[in-house]
């Protein structure tokens, strides 16, 4: 059994459809749990580099895990939280720049953490970082890592949000 777990422990978090499926599975139940919504996964796509995620604001949190780094990311579009927040505070409630900051964060710590949640039910041990909301039409969220990152996009009402991952697993072998 020992010799098990050790195997689990040196197993890295990989870019694929696995991760996508888990990924699709918090966010969906995070957007119907919390805003009552109905939300699409789309086909995620593996690449290298920079990109350009789609959104206003996002909430970011780094991750670690023995010899991995990476960055997970939810990036969403203002109109997109001002139109499933008012389900949470009220129809009545004129949602604000700050409102949408505050709503990216506490949705992006939902659903990490049941990505968290997933992958440690699957023999991941992953640390998970303070999240963080960055804001402004057509940001960019970039990590200062070589390797490779992971789209998974989302459509709400015609309304496309995305959750990007990148990770890099450093190439020395452990002492």
């Amino acid at each position: 059994m020992t010799q098990g777990l050790k195997v689990m422990e040196t197993a890295h978090l990989a870019l694929d459809e696995q991760l996508a499926h888990d990924i699709a599975k918090a966010v969906c139940k995070a957007m119907r749990e919390t805003f009552d919504v109905e939300v699409t996964p789309g086909q995620f796509e593996v690449g290298d580099g920079m990109v350009s995620l789609v959104g206003d604001v996002s909430g970011v949190i780094g991750i670690a895990q023995s010899r991995l780094e990476g960055t997970l990311a939810l990036c969403l579009t203002f109109e997109t939280v001002r139109d499933i927040l008012p389900q949470v505070v009220g129809k009545s409630i004129s949602v604000t720049h700050e409102m949408a900051v505050d709503a990216v964060g506490e949705i992006t710590n939902m659903i990490f953490g049941q990505i968290k949640a997933d992958l440690g039910s699957r023999g991941f041990s992953l640390r998970l970082g303070i999240p963080c909301v960055v804001t402004g039409k057509g940001h960019f969220v970039s990590h200062f890592h070589r390797g490779r990152y992971m789209i998974v996009p989302f459509n709400l009402d015609d309304q496309l949000f995305q959750v990007y991952v990148a990770l890099h697993v450093e190439d020395r072998k452990p002492r």
